[in-house]
């Protein structure tokens, strides 16, 4: 009798604790994680096309010519406009990376923007490597045949591996983190699948500001590359010893946050900034 009753208060604590779990996926509110990947979506080309290659441009005295999402031209052409672009979104991917872990478990929704905005950053310096190298064409590869003079095949297969090493990288730390924003691997799951498609939506509507200029880069730039977010965390089940931030609740300020910057966004990068 006394191992019969230990049996069903077992079963009846894991029928408790799966519901709980099932209750807390249900909290995370979608429209709030949308926006909250819409923002993270804007970062991406603003570090790597404004910051990134506009700084070095006006640095060397020149003016910005196109500016878009995807596109950019420098009145004054230099093998170090380049490489600025990827190390902008370098150091703003590692920078959010640093800063994430700072941010308290009770801070879900600024965990979830910092995660998403070194998911976005890594993943496409990862990814666009292995294209550059592969295609010969491309920031990097520009800018590691002015370093080197010429390109070996070996040299491409060392740079496209060091692409294939970042972004594999990026996949496990991102599945790992996602496990702190949500209470179960299925909810992480839900919520990056959410960001993905709220951060796809956004730059093909970006784009379609902009007349469809420089659309297939802009979308492999976020879509494409970030991919792995419909399908990690790819454990089953939570991680034990894995702690969770609260549940993503519905934030009016955040959703308005985020309509603000991407209409700003869409004004700007998406429609295309020429002189």
């Amino acid at each position: 009798m006394t191992e019969t009753l230990a049996n069903t208060d077992s079963r009846k604590n894991e029928f408790l604790k799966n519901k709980s779990f099932k209750t807390d996926s249900i909290k995370n509110d979608w429209l709030t994680v949308a926006a909250i990947g819409l923002l993270a979506m804007c970062m991406e080309p603003f570090d790597h096309e404004a910051l990134g290659h506009g700084s070095v441009c006006l640095l060397l005295g020149g003016h910005i010519s196109l500016l878009t999402s995807s596109l950019f031209h420098c009145s004054v052409p230099s093998d170090w406009i380049d490489p600025a672009g990827p190390a902008m979104n370098l150091f703003a991917g590692f920078l959010a990376l640093v800063a994430r872990t700072f941010v308290p478990l009770r801070f879900p929704k600024l965990r979830l923007f910092l995660i998403l905005v070194t998911a976005f950053s890594f993943f496409w310096e990862g990814g666009y490597l292995i294209h550059a190298m592969h295609h010969q064409n491309g920031d990097l590869y520009f800018f590691t045949r002015y370093l080197l003079d010429y390109v070996t095949v070996g040299e491409r297969w060392v740079g496209a591996a060091l692409g294939l090493a970042l972004y594999l990288a990026t996949v496990r730390l991102t599945s790992r983190a996602l496990l702190t924003v949500a209470s179960n691997a299925k909810a992480a799951r839900a919520v990056a699948r959410t960001a993905w498609i709220a951060a796809t939506l956004g730059i093909v509507l970006a784009t379609a500001a902009g007349r469809w200029r420089g659309f297939s880069d802009a979308v492999m730039e976020i879509g494409l590359a970030s991919f792995p977010l419909l399908l990690i965390p790819y454990h089953k089940h939570k991680m034990p010893g894995t702690a969770s931030s609260p549940a993503i609740t519905r934030s009016y300020p955040v959703i308005a946050l985020a309509l603000v910057v991407f209409a700003v966004f869409v004004a700007t990068l998406g429609r295309g900034i020429q002189q």
